[in-house]
Order: C-alpha cells, then structure tokens, then sequence
C-alpha cells in the first residue's frame, strides 16, 4: 500500500461533518452519495483530491482528470546538485553528469498528458498533488520554486532516465490507481541535462 502524508484527525472529522463544505466530490466522482459508507482513509485520499474507485484525481489546476484517459506522463528536470563539484574538464565531456555522481534532481513538474483536452490543456500538472502527497519536497535556496527528489536508486531505468523520477509515476499514479506499476508506462524526460551511466 502506498504511504500516503497523513492527515490531521481534527480535519478528517471535519470532513466528514461537512463534506460538500470541505469541497470533496464524492457525489459526482466517489464510490457513494452516502459519505457514511467512507472510511477514514478513503476520507483522507478525498482531502488530497484521489477518488479511486472513479479513478479520477484532482489535479493541480482544481479540475479532475481520468486516469483512464491518460496516455503519458511528464518530468521537467531543472537541475542536479553533484556529489563531486564538476571542474571545466568534466564540463566538456559530462563526465560530471553519470547517475552515481547526481546527490538530488530538482523538478520543475510532473504532468499527465491526456489526448483529448481537458479543462482546455492536454497536459495536467500533478506537481502540487506529489507535494501534497508527501512525495516531493520543497527545494531550498538556490533551489527555491523547485522540488527535489534524492538520487536512492542511483540507476537509470531502461536506460533513459533516472529511475526516481519515475517512482511517483510507478506508485502513486499507476499503484495506487490501477494497482499496477506501469499501467502508463510511456514516460516523457524532459531536461537539458544528459544524464549517462558512466560506462
């Protein structure tokens, strides 16, 4: 079972003594107009906009999207923080930029991408929803606006890009809704940085 962030009892409670008031969309997108059929932790997933038995979520511009209609997802990868400070050498030939040197990825987004429009866009950020998941953390510094995502693999997954960022994808979009790891398994790398093995 995906480890989803917790939420607060008191807010739980609220919900469920108010839930068209606490804008949960059960009637239209849950498994039951009776919000007395829910349990604590179907109530949570509602809070953090996941409904699924419709397989619907809440996407970071206040509008669901079906997963059912999703046919890739999207990573922007800004920057890396290294465990060796590159020289001028490494500059000229990447060597800096192998999988076993990068420390953390720093995000831009994550999108899902829909063939038809929906809400007027086919791609649908989901960068807000990682955060709020507790997938993704705020970066920091010169990092602030982005999210960082720690290089615990340290692999490249199928070759191409950097297994991590395809984790939130494999278990919180495809686990958690279709209870199959690569049930969307197109996945866009989007970034100017080429990430190699080092081989």
């Amino acid at each position: 079972m995906e480890k989803l962030k917790t939420i607060q009892k008191s807010r739980i409670n609220k919900a469920r003594n108010f839930p068209s008031e606490n804008g949960l969309a059960f009637e239209e997108y849950g498994k039951s107009k009776d919000f007395s059929d829910y349990t604590e932790r179907e109530i949570s997933e509602m809070i953090l906009g996941i409904y699924k038995d419709s397989k619907n979520l809440l996407v970071d511009g206040d509008y669901f999207v079906d997963l059912n209609k999703v046919t890739a997802t999207k990573c922007v990868l800004e920057t890396v923080s290294y465990y060796k400070k590159p020289t001028l050498d490494d500059y000229k030939t990447n060597s800096h930029n192998s999988i076993a040197n990068i420390r953390t990825f720093y995000v831009k987004n994550y999108f899902l991408i829909t063939d038809e429009e929906i809400n007027g866009v086919k791609e649908h950020k989901v960068t807000r929803y990682l955060h709020k998941i507790g997938f993704l953390n705020q970066g920091r510094n010169q990092f602030c606006g982005l999210y960082s995502v720690a290089n615990d693999y340290g692999t490249l997954l199928f070759g191409k890009y950097p297994k991590d960022l395809f984790h939130p994808i494999k278990r919180y979009i495809n686990g958690l809704f279709f209870n199959d790891d690569y049930k969307i398994s197109e996945f866009i790398f989007d970034s100017e940085i080429e990430i190699h093995t080092g081989n």
